[in-house]
């Protein structure tokens, strides 16, 4: 009886204080992550066929690149956040796969606009290309 009691009570204290390890926490080691705000920019911008539309891309993707760099050495223990804090040694590895996590759905988001982005390109090519076909032909008709 006094282990079941013992145990209960231990139990009941851990999930009172759920947060004692950080499982499940986006913000390992107490730093918020840029890179969803970053990411959420980027689902943003308006696709064109146009140059502005690639130069706001690469911006955008630039900048995903720096917020990872710098996570990377912040998880690594290397910088400080806003309040001169460094990553407790503890939650090095939840950082880092927090971090991971962020870019693998960054990755994903940049293939994605870059996929429907090279289809709007090549729609816009087949059709001028179809254009041609069809002025030739009719050059043809009238010369022959």
């Amino acid at each position: 009886m006094a282990k079941s009691i013992l145990i209960f009570f231990i139990f009941v204290s851990l999930n009172a204080n759920a947060d004692l390890f950080d499982f499940g926490s986006d913000r390992a080691g107490g730093k918020e992550s840029k890179i969803p705000a970053l990411i959420d920019k980027l689902k943003k911008i308006e696709m064109k066929d146009d140059p502005i539309f690639e130069e706001n891309f690469n911006l955008a993707v630039k900048a995903i690149e720096n917020g990872v760099e710098e996570e990377k050495i912040y998880c690594a223990g290397e910088s400080t956040d806003a309040a001169g804090k460094t990553v407790p040694t503890t939650q090095k590895q939840l950082c880092m796969r927090e971090l991971k996590k962020h870019y693998v759905e960054a990755t994903s988001v940049i293939f994605d606009l870059k996929k429907k982005y090279l289809g709007l390109i090549h729609q816009r090519q087949i059709q001028k290309l179809s254009e041609i076909q069809k002025k030739l032909k009719t050059d043809i008709e009238k010369n022959f």
